[in-house]
Protein backbone atom coordinates (compact mmCIF):
# COMPACT_ATOMS: atom_id res chain seq x y z
CA UNK A 1 0.00 0.00 0.00
CA UNK A 2 1.50 3.63 -1.21
CA UNK A 3 2.57 5.56 1.90
CA UNK A 4 0.02 8.62 2.36
CA UNK A 5 2.57 10.70 3.65
CA UNK A 6 4.37 10.38 0.36
CA UNK A 7 1.39 11.16 -1.64
CA UNK A 8 0.57 14.48 0.78
CA UNK A 9 4.21 15.28 0.25
CA UNK A 10 3.91 14.77 -3.48
CA UNK A 11 5.71 17.50 -6.00
CA UNK A 12 2.54 18.19 -8.07
CA UNK A 13 4.39 20.91 -9.91
CA UNK A 14 7.07 18.24 -11.43
CA UNK A 15 4.41 16.43 -12.70
CA UNK A 16 2.47 18.93 -14.91
CA UNK A 17 3.44 18.15 -18.68
CA UNK A 18 5.66 20.63 -20.67
CA UNK A 19 2.88 21.75 -22.54
CA UNK A 20 0.57 22.70 -19.84
CA UNK A 21 3.65 24.84 -17.82
CA UNK A 22 4.73 26.75 -21.02
CA UNK A 23 1.64 27.84 -21.81
CA UNK A 24 1.31 28.89 -18.50
CA UNK A 25 4.34 30.91 -18.89
CA UNK A 26 3.40 32.30 -22.39
CA UNK A 27 0.11 33.94 -19.73
CA UNK A 28 2.87 35.13 -17.25
CA UNK A 29 4.92 38.56 -17.82
CA UNK A 30 8.59 36.70 -17.89
CA UNK A 31 9.85 38.40 -14.35
CA UNK A 32 7.33 36.28 -12.63
CA UNK A 33 8.45 33.41 -15.05
CA UNK A 34 12.01 33.80 -13.88
CA UNK A 35 11.21 33.30 -10.17
CA UNK A 36 9.06 30.28 -11.05
CA UNK A 37 12.48 28.82 -10.37
CA UNK A 38 11.95 28.60 -6.56
CA UNK A 39 8.37 26.81 -7.01
CA UNK A 40 10.19 23.26 -7.73
CA UNK A 41 13.63 21.53 -8.59
CA UNK A 42 12.70 20.52 -11.89
CA UNK A 43 11.73 24.39 -12.65
CA UNK A 44 14.96 25.42 -11.06
CA UNK A 45 16.34 26.24 -15.00
CA UNK A 46 13.11 25.04 -16.73
CA UNK A 47 11.70 28.69 -17.59
CA UNK A 48 15.27 29.00 -20.03
CA UNK A 49 13.65 25.72 -22.57
CA UNK A 50 10.44 27.44 -22.69
CA UNK A 51 9.15 28.01 -26.21
CA UNK A 52 6.92 31.07 -25.52
CA UNK A 53 8.54 34.76 -24.16
CA UNK A 54 6.49 37.29 -22.93
CA UNK A 55 8.34 40.34 -21.97
CA UNK A 56 5.31 42.68 -20.71
CA UNK A 57 6.14 45.85 -19.24
CA UNK A 58 2.93 46.23 -17.80
CA UNK A 59 3.74 44.67 -14.70
CA UNK A 60 7.68 44.60 -14.89
CA UNK A 61 9.95 47.56 -13.91
CA UNK A 62 7.61 50.56 -14.09
CA UNK A 63 9.26 53.56 -14.92
CA UNK A 64 12.59 52.74 -15.89
CA UNK A 65 13.68 51.86 -19.17
CA UNK A 66 17.24 50.40 -18.92
CA UNK A 67 16.29 48.12 -16.13
CA UNK A 68 13.65 46.69 -18.38
CA UNK A 69 16.31 46.80 -21.39
CA UNK A 70 19.20 45.04 -18.84
CA UNK A 71 16.92 42.08 -18.02
CA UNK A 72 15.58 41.48 -21.44
CA UNK A 73 19.30 41.27 -22.72
CA UNK A 74 19.80 38.90 -19.71
CA UNK A 75 16.80 36.63 -19.91
CA UNK A 76 17.62 35.85 -23.66
CA UNK A 77 21.28 35.61 -22.72
CA UNK A 78 20.28 32.92 -20.57
CA UNK A 79 17.51 31.35 -22.85
CA UNK A 80 19.10 27.94 -24.46
CA UNK A 81 15.95 26.24 -25.65
CA UNK A 82 15.11 24.44 -29.13
CA UNK A 83 12.62 26.97 -30.62
CA UNK A 84 10.97 30.45 -29.89
CA UNK A 85 7.94 29.82 -31.31
CA UNK A 86 5.60 33.12 -29.51
CA UNK A 87 7.48 36.20 -28.23
CA UNK A 88 5.81 39.13 -27.08
CA UNK A 89 7.29 42.64 -26.31
CA UNK A 90 4.71 44.95 -25.06
CA UNK A 91 5.91 48.46 -23.95
CA UNK A 92 2.87 49.95 -21.87
CA UNK A 93 4.96 52.64 -20.32
CA UNK A 94 7.14 54.86 -22.67
CA UNK A 95 10.63 54.01 -24.07
CA UNK A 96 13.36 56.20 -25.26
CA UNK A 97 14.53 55.97 -28.77
CA UNK A 98 17.85 54.58 -28.00
CA UNK A 99 16.41 51.22 -26.90
CA UNK A 100 15.48 50.53 -30.44
CA UNK A 101 18.57 49.09 -31.46
CA UNK A 102 18.07 46.49 -28.61
CA UNK A 103 14.45 46.17 -29.91
CA UNK A 104 15.73 45.14 -33.09
CA UNK A 105 18.11 42.63 -31.60
CA UNK A 106 14.81 40.90 -29.81
CA UNK A 107 13.33 40.71 -33.00
CA UNK A 108 16.26 39.16 -34.74
CA UNK A 109 16.58 36.66 -31.58
CA UNK A 110 13.26 35.42 -32.58
CA UNK A 111 13.58 34.88 -36.01
CA UNK A 112 17.05 33.37 -35.49
CA UNK A 113 14.80 30.43 -33.67
CA UNK A 114 11.93 29.73 -35.46
CA UNK A 115 9.18 32.05 -33.97
CA UNK A 116 5.52 31.61 -35.39
CA UNK A 117 3.66 34.11 -33.29
CA UNK A 118 5.34 37.84 -32.71
CA UNK A 119 3.83 40.52 -31.10
CA UNK A 120 5.56 44.06 -30.86
CA UNK A 121 4.12 47.09 -28.95
CA UNK A 122 7.15 49.45 -28.72
CA UNK A 123 5.58 52.88 -27.15
CA UNK A 124 7.65 56.34 -28.10
CA UNK A 125 7.74 59.30 -25.59
CA UNK A 126 4.60 61.38 -25.46
CA UNK A 127 6.22 64.46 -24.89
CA UNK A 128 8.09 64.50 -28.88
CA UNK A 129 4.48 63.51 -29.83
CA UNK A 130 2.74 67.08 -29.82
CA UNK A 131 3.43 69.31 -30.82
CA UNK A 132 4.37 68.90 -34.78
CA UNK A 133 4.20 64.92 -34.24
CA UNK A 134 5.08 63.34 -37.75
CA UNK A 135 5.58 59.70 -36.72
CA UNK A 136 9.78 60.03 -37.75
CA UNK A 137 10.30 58.85 -33.60
CA UNK A 138 8.07 55.95 -33.67
CA UNK A 139 9.97 52.69 -33.98
CA UNK A 140 10.56 51.07 -37.42
CA UNK A 141 9.69 47.44 -38.00
CA UNK A 142 13.34 46.27 -39.19
CA UNK A 143 13.77 45.18 -42.59
CA UNK A 144 14.63 41.83 -42.18
CA UNK A 145 11.18 40.61 -40.63
CA UNK A 146 9.29 41.44 -43.70
CA UNK A 147 11.25 38.56 -45.59
CA UNK A 148 10.87 36.30 -43.02
CA UNK A 149 8.35 33.07 -44.26
CA UNK A 150 7.82 31.53 -41.00
CA UNK A 151 5.62 33.30 -39.35
CA UNK A 152 2.03 32.53 -38.61
CA UNK A 153 0.98 35.43 -36.39
CA UNK A 154 2.07 38.82 -36.24
CA UNK A 155 0.86 42.10 -34.21
CA UNK A 156 2.55 45.25 -34.52
CA UNK A 157 1.68 48.52 -32.37
CA UNK A 158 3.06 52.15 -32.40
CA UNK A 159 4.96 50.69 -35.24
CA UNK A 160 5.80 52.30 -38.50
CA UNK A 161 6.16 50.69 -41.65
CA UNK A 162 8.53 51.08 -44.48
CA UNK A 163 9.12 48.12 -47.22
CA UNK A 164 12.32 48.58 -49.84
CA UNK A 165 11.62 44.97 -51.19
CA UNK A 166 9.00 42.49 -51.14
CA UNK A 167 6.56 41.21 -48.32
CA UNK A 168 7.42 37.32 -47.70
CA UNK A 169 4.81 36.41 -45.12
CA UNK A 170 3.94 33.10 -47.25
CA UNK A 171 2.24 31.30 -43.77
CA UNK A 172 0.96 33.85 -42.01
CA UNK A 173 -2.64 33.87 -41.77
CA UNK A 174 -3.53 36.56 -38.44
CA UNK A 175 -2.08 40.55 -38.97
CA UNK A 176 -2.99 43.70 -36.47
CA UNK A 177 -1.10 46.56 -37.66
CA UNK A 178 -1.66 49.72 -35.46
CA UNK A 179 0.83 52.20 -37.48
CA UNK A 180 1.41 56.05 -36.98
CA UNK A 181 2.51 55.73 -41.16
CA UNK A 182 1.27 53.03 -43.22
CA UNK A 183 0.84 54.47 -46.82
CA UNK A 184 -1.71 52.69 -48.78
CA UNK A 185 1.24 51.60 -51.13
CA UNK A 186 2.33 49.43 -48.33
CA UNK A 187 -0.64 47.82 -47.64
CA UNK A 188 -0.65 47.54 -51.07
CA UNK A 189 2.30 45.38 -51.24
CA UNK A 190 1.67 43.34 -47.52
CA UNK A 191 -1.31 41.86 -49.23
CA UNK A 192 0.42 40.83 -52.10
CA UNK A 193 2.88 39.08 -50.15
CA UNK A 194 0.40 37.33 -47.63
CA UNK A 195 -1.28 34.71 -49.45
CA UNK A 196 -3.00 32.90 -46.49
CA UNK A 197 -4.01 35.77 -44.66
CA UNK A 198 -7.22 35.52 -42.83
CA UNK A 199 -7.51 38.36 -40.22
CA UNK A 200 -6.57 41.26 -40.70
CA UNK A 201 -7.01 44.52 -38.34
CA UNK A 202 -5.66 47.84 -39.79
CA UNK A 203 -5.44 50.83 -37.07
CA UNK A 204 -3.49 54.08 -39.07
CA UNK A 205 -3.11 57.28 -39.31
CA UNK A 206 -5.07 58.83 -42.83
CA UNK A 207 -3.03 60.76 -45.09
CA UNK A 208 -4.98 60.37 -48.34
CA UNK A 209 -4.96 58.73 -51.41
CA UNK A 210 -7.14 54.90 -51.66
CA UNK A 211 -6.81 52.50 -49.83
CA UNK A 212 -7.61 49.12 -51.30
CA UNK A 213 -7.86 46.19 -49.91
CA UNK A 214 -7.81 42.82 -52.19
CA UNK A 215 -7.52 39.41 -50.65
CA UNK A 216 -8.98 36.12 -51.86
CA UNK A 217 -8.00 34.43 -48.73
CA UNK A 218 -9.47 36.89 -46.09
CA UNK A 219 -12.48 35.98 -43.74
CA UNK A 220 -11.81 38.76 -41.41
CA UNK A 221 -11.22 42.65 -41.69
CA UNK A 222 -11.10 45.56 -39.46
CA UNK A 223 -10.11 49.45 -40.53
CA UNK A 224 -10.07 52.05 -38.00
CA UNK A 225 -8.64 55.01 -39.40
CA UNK A 226 -8.15 58.44 -37.17
CA UNK A 227 -6.06 62.08 -38.41
CA UNK A 228 -3.90 63.80 -36.65
CA UNK A 229 -4.71 67.43 -36.95
CA UNK A 230 -7.71 68.68 -38.50
CA UNK A 231 -6.62 70.08 -41.72
CA UNK A 232 -5.83 66.62 -42.61
CA UNK A 233 -9.68 65.96 -43.05
CA UNK A 234 -8.81 68.04 -46.79
CA UNK A 235 -7.29 64.54 -47.57
CA UNK A 236 -9.64 61.98 -46.80
CA UNK A 237 -8.72 59.01 -48.62
CA UNK A 238 -10.91 56.27 -50.56
CA UNK A 239 -11.62 52.67 -49.24
CA UNK A 240 -11.51 50.02 -51.92
CA UNK A 241 -12.28 46.57 -51.08
CA UNK A 242 -12.57 43.25 -52.92
CA UNK A 243 -12.66 40.01 -50.67
CA UNK A 244 -15.20 37.77 -52.12
CA UNK A 245 -14.49 35.10 -48.90
CA UNK A 246 -14.75 37.70 -46.78
CA UNK A 247 -17.06 37.04 -43.34
CA UNK A 248 -16.53 40.26 -41.03
CA UNK A 249 -16.18 43.23 -41.75
CA UNK A 250 -15.26 46.32 -39.21
CA UNK A 251 -15.45 50.24 -40.20
CA UNK A 252 -14.53 52.82 -37.59
CA UNK A 253 -12.97 55.85 -37.05
CA UNK A 254 -13.80 58.51 -39.73
CA UNK A 255 -15.65 58.08 -42.59
CA UNK A 256 -13.79 57.82 -45.47
CA UNK A 257 -14.25 60.01 -48.93
CA UNK A 258 -15.79 57.11 -51.02
CA UNK A 259 -16.68 53.47 -50.57
CA UNK A 260 -15.86 50.89 -53.22
CA UNK A 261 -17.13 47.40 -52.12
CA UNK A 262 -16.85 45.33 -55.79
CA UNK A 263 -17.08 42.08 -53.96
CA UNK A 264 -18.00 40.94 -50.54
CA UNK A 265 -20.63 38.21 -51.38
CA UNK A 266 -19.72 36.15 -48.27
CA UNK A 267 -20.10 38.98 -45.94
CA UNK A 268 -22.23 37.45 -42.66
CA UNK A 269 -21.40 40.58 -40.19
CA UNK A 270 -20.68 43.94 -41.02
CA UNK A 271 -20.06 46.43 -38.28
CA UNK A 272 -19.82 50.56 -39.28
CA UNK A 273 -19.22 52.79 -36.38
CA UNK A 274 -18.21 55.85 -37.69
CA UNK A 275 -16.64 59.20 -36.10
CA UNK A 276 -18.60 62.88 -37.48
CA UNK A 277 -15.28 64.42 -36.03
CA UNK A 278 -17.19 67.91 -35.75
CA UNK A 279 -17.49 68.03 -39.46
CA UNK A 280 -18.88 71.30 -41.52
CA UNK A 281 -22.74 70.40 -42.54
CA UNK A 282 -21.43 70.17 -46.07
CA UNK A 283 -19.15 68.17 -45.83
CA UNK A 284 -21.51 65.92 -43.55
CA UNK A 285 -23.89 65.55 -46.14
CA UNK A 286 -20.67 64.19 -48.77
CA UNK A 287 -20.00 61.66 -46.34
CA UNK A 288 -23.31 60.65 -45.92
CA UNK A 289 -23.84 59.63 -49.61
CA UNK A 290 -21.34 57.72 -49.26
CA UNK A 291 -22.19 55.72 -45.91
CA UNK A 292 -25.37 54.97 -48.19
CA UNK A 293 -22.95 53.50 -50.81
CA UNK A 294 -21.63 51.16 -48.50
CA UNK A 295 -24.81 50.66 -46.82
CA UNK A 296 -25.96 48.91 -49.65
CA UNK A 297 -23.40 46.78 -50.80
CA UNK A 298 -23.58 45.03 -47.03
CA UNK A 299 -27.37 44.66 -46.99
CA UNK A 300 -27.22 41.32 -47.49
CA UNK A 301 -25.38 40.37 -44.22
CA UNK A 302 -27.31 38.60 -41.43
CA UNK A 303 -25.73 40.70 -38.53
CA UNK A 304 -25.12 44.50 -38.57
CA UNK A 305 -23.94 47.16 -36.09
CA UNK A 306 -24.42 50.77 -37.17
CA UNK A 307 -23.07 53.71 -35.09
CA UNK A 308 -25.07 57.16 -35.19
CA UNK A 309 -24.02 58.66 -37.74
CA UNK A 310 -25.10 55.36 -39.78
CA UNK A 311 -28.36 55.58 -38.36
CA UNK A 312 -28.92 58.58 -39.62
CA UNK A 313 -28.25 57.45 -43.25
CA UNK A 314 -30.29 54.43 -43.29
CA UNK A 315 -33.02 56.85 -42.14
CA UNK A 316 -32.20 59.24 -45.16
CA UNK A 317 -32.33 56.13 -47.00
CA UNK A 318 -36.03 55.31 -45.69
CA UNK A 319 -37.11 59.02 -46.56
CA UNK A 320 -36.20 58.22 -50.24
CA UNK A 321 -38.51 55.12 -50.33
CA UNK A 322 -35.63 52.68 -50.04
CA UNK A 323 -38.16 50.05 -47.89
CA UNK A 324 -37.05 47.12 -46.39
CA UNK A 325 -33.42 47.23 -48.10
CA UNK A 326 -32.04 44.69 -45.26
CA UNK A 327 -33.88 41.54 -45.99
CA UNK A 328 -31.81 39.22 -44.76
CA UNK A 329 -30.32 41.26 -41.05
CA UNK A 330 -31.69 38.62 -38.16
CA UNK A 331 -29.06 40.61 -35.63
CA UNK A 332 -29.24 44.92 -35.38
CA UNK A 333 -27.01 46.57 -32.66
CA UNK A 334 -27.38 50.55 -32.75
CA UNK A 335 -24.94 52.41 -31.31
CA UNK A 336 -26.39 55.81 -30.23
CA UNK A 337 -27.49 58.33 -28.31
CA UNK A 338 -31.09 58.18 -26.72
CA UNK A 339 -31.85 61.76 -27.34
CA UNK A 340 -33.56 61.31 -30.58
CA UNK A 341 -35.77 57.87 -29.76
CA UNK A 342 -37.56 58.63 -32.96
CA UNK A 343 -34.19 58.29 -35.00
CA UNK A 344 -33.46 54.98 -33.80
CA UNK A 345 -37.12 53.62 -34.12
CA UNK A 346 -37.66 55.23 -36.98
CA UNK A 347 -35.17 53.09 -39.10
CA UNK A 348 -36.44 49.57 -37.92
CA UNK A 349 -39.35 49.28 -40.49
CA UNK A 350 -35.89 48.91 -42.85
CA UNK A 351 -35.13 45.54 -41.08
CA UNK A 352 -38.27 43.74 -41.73
CA UNK A 353 -36.99 40.42 -40.67
CA UNK A 354 -35.07 41.23 -37.48
CA UNK A 355 -35.22 38.61 -34.45
CA UNK A 356 -32.65 40.54 -32.25
CA UNK A 357 -32.12 44.06 -31.35
CA UNK A 358 -29.66 45.88 -29.49
CA UNK A 359 -29.07 49.59 -28.45
CA UNK A 360 -26.18 50.87 -26.98
CA UNK A 361 -26.45 54.16 -25.54
CA UNK A 362 -23.09 56.99 -26.44
CA UNK A 363 -24.37 59.14 -23.30
CA UNK A 364 -21.71 62.21 -22.99
CA UNK A 365 -21.76 63.40 -19.54
CA UNK A 366 -24.23 65.59 -18.27
CA UNK A 367 -26.35 65.63 -21.05
CA UNK A 368 -29.29 63.61 -19.45
CA UNK A 369 -30.43 62.69 -16.66
CA UNK A 370 -30.66 58.80 -15.81
CA UNK A 371 -33.83 58.99 -14.24
CA UNK A 372 -35.33 59.79 -17.09
CA UNK A 373 -37.99 57.87 -18.48
CA UNK A 374 -37.25 56.01 -21.40
CA UNK A 375 -40.38 55.76 -24.07
CA UNK A 376 -40.25 54.57 -27.84
CA UNK A 377 -43.24 55.28 -29.73
CA UNK A 378 -43.37 54.16 -33.51
CA UNK A 379 -45.98 53.23 -35.82
CA UNK A 380 -43.87 49.56 -36.52
CA UNK A 381 -46.03 47.28 -38.51
CA UNK A 382 -47.25 44.40 -37.05
CA UNK A 383 -45.36 41.62 -38.99
CA UNK A 384 -42.01 43.67 -37.87
CA UNK A 385 -42.85 42.52 -34.43
CA UNK A 386 -43.82 39.24 -35.22
CA UNK A 387 -40.04 38.45 -36.45
CA UNK A 388 -38.61 40.29 -33.07
CA UNK A 389 -37.60 37.58 -30.35
CA UNK A 390 -35.14 39.48 -27.88
CA UNK A 391 -34.05 43.23 -27.19
CA UNK A 392 -31.28 44.44 -25.59
CA UNK A 393 -30.57 47.73 -24.30
CA UNK A 394 -27.60 49.39 -22.46
CA UNK A 395 -28.27 52.61 -20.99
Amino acid sequence: MENPKRCIHEDLLRDLPDCLLFDIFWRLPMTDVVRTSVLSKRWRNFWTTAPFLNFDNRAMLLGDGSKLQNFVNQALSCWNGDRVLKFRFHSYHEIASSMYSDVDLWVNFAQRNGVEELHLHVLCITKRAWPGFDGKEVYRVPPCLYSYSSLKELSLQSCNLEISGNVQWNKLESLKINAYTAAPAVINQILSGTPQLKVFHLTYVDKGGILSIQSSSLKELSIDKYILWRDDLLALSDLRICTPNLETLEIKGLPYRKYFLTDVSSLTRAVLDSVPFGLGHFLQIWLSHALSQILQSIQHAENIALSDCCTEVVGALKMNCVHSAFLNVKSLELRCCFDDYKQVVGVLAMFPRLEKLIIRDKKEEGLQDDTEPLKFEANIPESFLLQLRTIEVTW
